[in-house]
């Protein structure tokens, strides 16, 4: 299984959706935590 790291700054950009859209494609679609990650990422841009 891979590993990634992900960092908030990675994936910054003006539309949050796109950003996590961005993020999920560097993902495995069996690795939750990595899809988690993501949504975590889009979640605090929101806030």
């Amino acid at each position: 299984m891979k590993k990634y790291d992900f960092n908030e700054s990675n994936f910054v950009s003006n539309d949050p959706v796109e950003s996590y859209f961005e993020c999920i494609s560097f993902c495995d679609i069996t690795d939750g935590v990595c899809i988690s990650k993501c949504v975590q990422i889009l979640r605090d841009y929101e806030s």
